[in-house]
């Protein structure tokens, strides 16, 4: 009855939409209160009619070597980046020391 259970909630995660976020607040750019935007997509979420339906999953400080290992992880239908970029379009992410890197 165990595997059972398992296996249905396997099933019931493949199913679901993935969302993942991810976010990157270099030291010395400007704070933005990433955490406060995850925790407002995630009510958005929980009061959505087909809640169920989503799974959202967060990484945060990400390095750029940190984007394609979670790429691969989850396997997202839709990624979401919060922070800082260029005007040239080009994303900040972070360092080994928390500094931007481009």
């Amino acid at each position: 009855m165990k595997a059972s259970k398992v296996s249905s909630e396997v099933s019931n995660t493949d199913s679901c939409i993935k969302i993942l976020f991810l976010s990157a607040e270099p030291t010395e750019a400007s704070r933005l209160r990433l955490g406060e935007e995850l925790r407002n997509i995630r009510e958005r979420l929980q009061l959505a009619q087909f809640r169920e339906k989503f799974l959202l999953e967060s990484r945060e400080a990400v390095r750029p070597s940190d984007i394609s290992q979670a790429l691969l992880d989850i396997n997202p239908q839709i990624v979401h980046f919060a922070g800082h970029g260029k005007s040239t379009g080009e994303l900040c992410f972070e360092d080994i020391l928390g500094k931007v890197h481009q």
